[in-house]
């Protein structure tokens, strides 16, 4: 299959576990992929092709993510698509004991680092006809979990978040849409599972089909997976 047959695909958060699935399934569909990390290790352990890019840059930084950027401008001098892979888990003390300090950081790993991509990459696609921006997202989002406080709260603001870049650029033809994982998803570091569960590279799928022309309608959307089943 070639749904993205020469499109320039950034996929911030690429070199994470789930990110991982994502970059292989973009490059199945045809993509010169570009992806960020702050970690040299693990993009080496991202697939040895002349179609990835491989930058190491903090881009939950202004600096970092413009410095992305340019560098793509300066290479392909336009952008087709960028999906949002940002954000870990996490886990401690309820909600009313967690640190000052601890809150700030996972607001800014998580929900501040999906507002620098945003604020930075939009603009960007804006000039591509038929561009696409995905963020991913877990269904912490809509159940409170206990003892990860912060991360419901950020998952249900970067709803949010989505709803609101949806309202604002309804004037330029980039689609925004919400993937929101609401099943475990087997990756290279928890294997365990059988054929009927999520996998890295089914999120990779359905991204890549956001991403193509066959989703030309889909816009403004909250897709909630929770299976493979629901591969287009």
């Amino acid at each position: 299959m070639s749904r993205l047959r020469d499109k320039v695909a950034l996929i911030a958060g690429g070199a994470g576990q789930v990110g991982e699935g994502i970059v292989r399934e973009f490059l199945r569909e045809g993509a010169t992929v570009i992806v960020p990390s702050r970690s040299r290790e693990r993009l080496a352990l991202l697939p040895d092709s002349p179609k990835v890019r491989t930058v190491v840059s903090d881009i939950s930084s202004l600096a970092g993510a413009e410095a992305v950027r340019n560098r793509i401008i300066d290479e392909f001098g336009r952008l087709d698509s960028v999906v949002a892979s940002i954000g870990s888990w996490w886990q401690g003390p309820q909600l009313i004991d967690v640190p000052l300090t601890e809150w700030a950081k996972v607001m800014d790993d998580r929900l501040t680092s999906h507002f620098v991509a945003a604020r930075t990459f939009l603009p960007v696609l804006r000039g591509t006809p038929g561009s696409s921006y995905t963020m991913l997202n877990g269904g912490a989002a809509e159940t409170p979990v206990p003892h990860s406080g912060p991360v419901s709260i950020m998952a249900a603001a970067q709803l949010m978040m989505k709803d609101v870049l949806v309202v604002e650029q309804r004037d330029n033809s980039v689609r925004i849409n919400t993937l929101l994982i609401q099943a475990y998803v087997i990756t290279r570091d928890h294997p365990a599972g059988d054929r009927n569960q999520l996998t890295a590279d089914h999120v990779g799928a359905y991204c890549a089909y956001l991403a193509s022309g066959e989703a030309a309608s889909i816009h403004g959307q909250t897709i909630r997976l929770r299976s493979p089943e629901q591969l287009p």
